[in-house]
């Protein structure tokens, strides 16, 4: 009899563990800030950039911010030319020279929408 008692116990600590996470924990979500993308993009233009940050970027929509959304399209079409094909660079660059210069193109844009937008959000 004591043994039900403890595994009922424990059992019953374990299940009330996992409704508390459930309830209080959040799901993980991808949610870069345009300052986070912009420092992204330079990295890329510098070379320092990993591989596993600039796949999950062009990977994953961005759906709190429709301009990140637009950025991060366009810049999916630079790495898949129209033709399909993957547009990787040489020497460690993940671009091109010619899809990098349309890479500082969206970066000069995003740099101007980042330094237009307002400091603080009244919600």
């Amino acid at each position: 009899m004591i043994e039900f008692i403890l595994v009922f116990f424990i059992s019953l600590l374990v299940l009330l563990g996992v409704a508390l996470a459930l309830a209080f924990g959040k799901a993980p979500t991808y949610r870069p800030s345009r300052q986070e993308i912009l420092s992204l993009l330079v990295d890329v233009m510098e070379k320092s950039a990993s591989t596993e940050r600039w796949e999950m970027f062009l990977s994953l929509p961005i759906n709190h911010d429709p301009e990140l959304e637009n950025v991060r399209k366009e810049c999916l079409l630079l790495v898949f030319n129209r033709e399909g094909e993957l547009t990787e660079g040489i020497n460690g660059a993940l671009l091109n020279k010619a899809t990098m210069a349309e890479l500082r193109a969206i970066a000069a844009r995003l740099n101007r929408i980042v330094k237009a937008e307002p400091i603080s959000k009244l919600f």
